[in-house]
């Protein structure tokens, strides 16, 4: 049955289905690149905000990955040569930043990504996206902090 016969489900129905079906198509498509959905999130987080400490990745990063699974996929890059630990950074903590190896892999492994964002976006405007991020954020706001019903 396609998912879209399916209208009367819950909002916690489409949100999992949708994160369970991305993820499954980046892990698909990015095999080919040693590389997994969480591993692309820490690639690109290390690219976009440069040298950065554990903790400030892992805050971006405890949705979809818990502490062990983050040091494991950065000890993966340092290893292969994509990261580097920077030592003695903001406030004596050890940073982490992408390699020339890094940034080159990044640029592969970002055009890969692009398919997988084209597919998913296939007929929806930017005007619907941002409206469902803006809903998103709202529902999140709504709720943070808030352990009662």
């Amino acid at each position: 049955m396609a998912q879209t016969a399916k209208p009367n489900l819950p909002i916690g129905y489409w949100l999992k289905q949708a994160d369970h079906l991305i993820t499954e198509q980046v892990n698909k498509v990015q095999a080919a690149n040693g590389v997994s959905r969480s591993d692309w999130q820490v690639l690109n987080t290390l690219y976009e905000v440069g040298p950065v400490d554990r903790e400030r990745v892992f805050g971006f990063m405890s949705p979809f990955v818990d502490a062990s699974g983050l040091d494991e996929i950065i000890t993966r890059f340092t290893e292969r040569g994509w990261a580097e630990r920077i030592e003695g950074s903001e406030g004596g903590t050890a940073a982490f930043q992408l390699t020339d190896e890094g940034r080159r892999r990044h640029r592969v492994i970002l055009a890969a990504q692009k398919e997988v964002r084209q597919r998913v976006m296939q007929g929806i405007s930017e005007e619907e996206y941002a409206t469902v991020i803006r809903v998103l954020q709202r529902m999140v706001s709504n709720l943070e902090g808030d352990c009662e019903p």
